[in-house]
């Protein structure tokens, strides 16, 4: 409701009402990519833990995970769900890691996109970079280095019981990103992944008929994913929409196209988690018939 008064709510609904199902139908399919992309992920990084996950199981859980987390505040919830569900796969501390290091490393990669994206910005928009950008940067590059401050003070002085469980999880972390060059792997899907939730806001925007420069597409769009990591809204609703009207008129788009694409983007990615649930549907049938 705060958007209101933020942009014009007319302008908006006409550039909603011209929506070009075609673009949509694409939107839609390269959705289906980044779900089975990312599930994949989530196999490699479980198999690599000991976690005897399938193909099958991990695209089918991943659906349902995705939509849960759009769906109910927070985020987290599907994730979660996906560790309850299949700690019968491995241990429950497994589960518990190889979900989590599989969500974090798309967010490292989408961090990594964000910097280097808006560090490019002076020649990719042949401008100065804005101050928010700057502001952005040293935020970001502050964060990483909060992060790992609080890691090696919890090494440091935590009691016994939570320094094993953080050298546990470094153990885990290394054998996924780091030994046997499993970076170049995790690194390529990530980044993979990154790209096509770029496509994805991008083939939204021309769905409205309000495209977005190649520049915006590598800047403004990946600090309007990152502001989803915010958990605090259902699948980041209303701070996303923020977000993109106040980046849009950087790249002289209107602050209505930034709120109408992110609405369509978010439809698209909800509706895009649909068709998958036959696949969640599928498996438990065949486990309940073995």
């Amino acid at each position: 409701m705060l958007l209101a008064w933020f942009v014009d709510v007319k302008s908006a609904m006409v550039l909603l009402k011209k929506t070009d199902w075609r673009w949509l139908a694409l939107a839609l399919f390269v959705v289906q990519i980044q779900i089975v992309l990312s599930a994949l992920r989530w196999k490699i990084t479980a198999n690599r833990l000991g976690q005897n996950l399938s193909s099958h199981r991990a695209i089918s859980e991943y659906y349902l995970a995705t939509f849960t987390n759009l769906s109910v505040p927070g985020g987290v919830v599907g994730d979660a769900a996906r560790v309850y569900r299949n700690r019968e796969s491995g241990d429950q501390g497994i589960s518990i890691q190889s979900v989590v290091l599989e969500r974090l490393s798309g967010q490292i990669a989408l961090v990594l996109v964000v910097i280097v994206g808006w560090s490019l910005w002076p020649w990719l928009m042949d401008r100065n970079m804005p101050q928010q950008a700057v502001q952005l940067i040293f935020t970001s590059l502050g964060a990483v280095a909060l992060l790992v401050l609080i890691f090696w003070f919890l090494l440091r002085f935590a009691s016994g019981r939570v320094k094993t469980r953080i050298l546990e999880f470094r153990s885990a972390a290394y054998f996924v990103w780091i030994a046997d060059k499993q970076w170049i792997l995790q690194g390529a899907l990530s980044l993979g992944i990154v790209f096509t939730y770029l496509v994805v806001f991008w083939l939204c925007s021309y769905a409205i008929d309000a495209p977005l420069p190649l520049p915006a597409v590598l800047t403004l769009v990946p600090l309007v994913l990152l502001s989803m990591l915010i958990p605090l809204t259902i699948g980041g609703w209303g701070i996303r929409e923020a977000a993109a009207a106040l980046l849009w008129p950087l790249v002289a788009l209107t602050p209505e196209a930034g709120v109408v694409s992110s609405i369509v983007y978010a439809a698209v990615s909800w509706l895009g988690c649909l068709p998958g649930l036959a696949l969640v549907l599928s498996f438990r049938s065949r486990a309940h018939l073995a």
